[in-house]
């Protein structure tokens, strides 16, 4: 089955700092932060700080719309890749196929490295059919500089020779994936040694055109950091939040977006310390003026009130105030 080409571009989400997730404040003192609580429903109480709630109110366009400006290489880059992936779907492509195996690459290693490893092994095998025909000890040096060598090459091996077993056929495929749903996808690919949710929600985004927003170390650490989801979030529970409240057609975009500034914005990366600074000093970061709605007021459906504020503009919250009708305040670290 003859690979459609590219070197890689499937792995883009994929992780390429395996740092601390920690990210502290800007500035000054720690400072405190209120924890509002409300009744609802026969006293039931719903926390001010739930940030999957908060989440559900971000501006998810002007967020894709504030980084797209400051990296408009991403975007561009990202209709390519939606032409392409229009033109992979007939008959005889191993688009799925390449996604998976470039992912695999590209885990607990740099892009650079993980682009290379896939360079190489592709052009020694143009096909993955030939590629079963190698041995281990070709494969492994092919794709050393990725690191982990042993196990990735036991892995590839594994995954093309359970495919090649199962269709009676020396040419593996995962084009059959396309007919089964997302939950199928993810179930069927979760039997391969190496490919944990992440992985896979990267395949389904970059070789499926699925809607998928995968989360890695930049993307947890700056929706932690904006408060989209908890402090004590892990890659599980932010990829379940995050895929029900960040809008289908923004999947794509917003996701490479938050990986390339996760590497080059001072204020997102971790320890505000970039992988690559910009040449011309700290970048103004679109996302420190990214807007959320008043939690309480718009998600728990609660009264309030508007307190001064008089020009406030269209009855919106302008420059009023407003006060939350909450039952409990209470400081905390």
């Amino acid at each position: 089955m003859k690979r459609e080409g590219g070197t890689g571009d499937a792995a883009e989400g994929a992780d390429a700092v395996h740092g601390s997730t920690a990210v502290k404040k800007e500035g000054g003192p720690k400072q405190k932060r209120k924890r509002v609580t409300v009744k609802k429903e026969k006293g039931k109480k719903v926390s001010g700080l739930d940030t999957t709630a908060e989440a559900r109110l971000v501006d998810w366009e002007a967020a894709v719309e504030g980084l797209a400006n400051l990296h408009p290489e991403v975007t561009s880059k990202n209709v390519a890749r939606r032409d392409e992936l229009l033109k992979s779907c007939g008959a005889g492509s191993s688009v799925i196929l390449d996604a998976v195996i470039s992912t695999m690459l590209s885990q607990n290693t740099t892009d650079k490295n993980a682009h290379e490893a896939y360079r190489n092994l592709t052009e020694k095998f143009p096909t993955w059919s030939e590629c079963l025909k190698g041995t281990r000890e070709e494969v492994e040096g092919l794709i050393r500089v990725a690191g982990l060598a042993a196990t990735r090459s036991e892995r590839i091996f594994a995954l093309l020779e359970t495919l090649s077993a199962e269709q009676d056929s020396e040419d593996p495929s995962l084009e059959y994936l396309r007919d089964m749903s997302n939950d199928e996808v993810k179930k069927e690919l979760g039997r391969f040694k190496g490919l944990g949710p992440k992985t896979i929600s990267c395949v389904m985004l970059f070789g499926m055109a699925r809607d998928e927003f995968p989360v890695d170390t930049h993307v947890l650490r700056i929706a932690k950091l904006q408060r989209w989801v908890g402090s004590g979030a892990t890659r599980e529970s932010a990829y379940d939040a995050l895929n029900a409240v960040v809008p289908d057609a923004l999947k794509m975009d917003l996701h490479c977006l938050l990986v390339k500034h996760g590497k080059v914005c001072h204020r997102c990366a971790a320890n505000h310390k970039p992988q690559f600074p910009p040449k011309d000093g700290p970048l103004v970061c679109p996302l420190a003026t990214t807007k959320v709605v008043d939690v309480v007021k718009m998600e728990l459906g609660i009264g309030v009130k508007a307190e001064g504020g008089e020009g406030g503009e269209g009855g919106g919250l302008g420059k009023k105030r407003v006060k939350a009708e909450a039952n409990v305040v209470k400081e905390e670290e």
